[in-house]
């Protein structure tokens, strides 16, 4: 263990509980249990357990409802629970196999909780013929809405697409399908492929499998995209490199990735390292470094609406106004209260960025 890592106690973990709690709460964690989880990690190493203590709770919360035949309760409660194992797991590198294994129970958590709910879910597993590897994904599509215009939804850094769960309801709200995506360096694709520039090309492999799979299913002739963090990178990355994406939301993201170095140590450098699959700042930043829309940026021609909060510590808001300045068709959408992601306020950004995205799509 280093010597960062053995000075992050209490202190500590009260100031990350503070920090995250916004989007915690916003992405499915109870605001009761933030309360429970601070009284119980006194030190950062305590952390995973302490979540993933609370998240068995609702996953045996689950398992009596599905055993009463209350499938939706089922649902409800294993969604949950996964969420508990994401954000127990998805920074915490003090013991990287427990750290996978309780990703991997949220994944496994999670399908078994959508698969009891509306709208409809399925597993994709896409191939992805340049890497050797199938990209996994999860397609929603709401009742009576075959032939849906299709959303594809984007992690951050420390995301995974089981996360993203809370933004597809505002789109299946609006009759639209949507597939979440664990790209390069995320969530179970992490397993194959580390950060690259190659990002979009596994993105169009989830397009190449919808496509040939169930062309009725969704409406592949309109296509959007929804990315949110460094997924707020990924989405006009990607939307600048292929050509079945017909408008782009991005939310709080940057117009240039790297070089992460410059942003000192902590826990976004060790994360970034993790996502590159690498120890070393010096090939981190050589990756990063070509993450950048700089010579992108003119081919982004769909609408591409960005979003982004006054008070974002962690990519400055001038980074995300210049995507939107920079594409032909951006438009920049700043509030001033919120934070990264504007988590503080989600029930004033999400519905209008659905809402925008919506109506480009019809």
């Amino acid at each position: 263990m280093s010597e960062e890592t053995l000075e992050r106690g209490e202190s500590f973990v009260t100031e990350s509980l503070t920090n995250w709690t916004p989007r915690f709460v916003a992405n499915g964690i109870d605001y009761n249990d933030m309360a429970r989880l601070e009284t119980a990690i006194d030190d950062w190493s305590e952390w995973l357990g302490a979540f993933q203590r609370v998240g068995r709770e609702y996953e045996t919360l689950g398992d009596e409802a599905r055993d009463r035949g209350d499938e939706e309760s089922a649902g409800d409660h294993y969604t949950r629970a996964a969420m508990y194992y994401h954000f127990g797991s998805h920074v915490w590198h003090e013991d990287d196999d427990r750290s996978r294994d309780v990703h991997a129970d949220a994944v496994d958590v999670f399908r078994r909780g959508a698969e009891l709910l509306e709208p409809t879910f399925e597993r994709i597993e896409a191939p992805y013929d340049a890497g050797g590897f199938d990209v996994p994904a999860n397609l929603r599509t709401p009742v009576g809405s075959e032939g849906a215009p299709l959303v594809v939804l984007i992690p951050g850094l420390d995301s995974i697409k089981e996360e993203l769960s809370t933004y597809a309801a505002e789109f299946h709200d609006r009759g639209l399908a949507t597939v979440a995506v664990d790209g390069a360096g995320q969530g179970e694709t992490w397993h194959e492929q580390g950060m690259t520039p190659e990002y979009p090309a596994l993105v169009g492999s989830v397009l190449d499998e919808l496509e040939r799979r169930d062309p009725d299913s969704v409406d592949t002739s309109r296509i959007g995209i929804y990315g949110v963090s460094l997924g707020g990178f990924y989405a006009p990355y990607v939307a600048a490199n292929e050509d079945r994406i017909d408008a782009c939301v991005g939310i709080s993201g940057p117009f240039t990735v790297g070089p992460v170095s410059t942003r000192g140590g902590g826990l976004l450098a060790e994360q970034f390292a993790w996502a590159c699959k690498t120890d070393s700042l010096i090939e981190v930043d050589e990756i990063t470094e070509q993450l950048t829309l700089s010579r992108d940026i003119e081919n982004l021609t769909v609408p591409t609406l960005v979003a982004t909060g006054a008070n974002d510590v962690i990519i400055h808001p001038r980074q995300s106004e210049r995507i939107a300045r920079r594409a032909p068709n951006g438009e920049f959408l700043l509030y001033d209260e919120g934070n990264h992601v504007c988590n503080n306020i989600p029930h004033k950004y999400r519905p209008r960025t659905a809402d925008w995205l919506r109506a480009h799509l019809e």
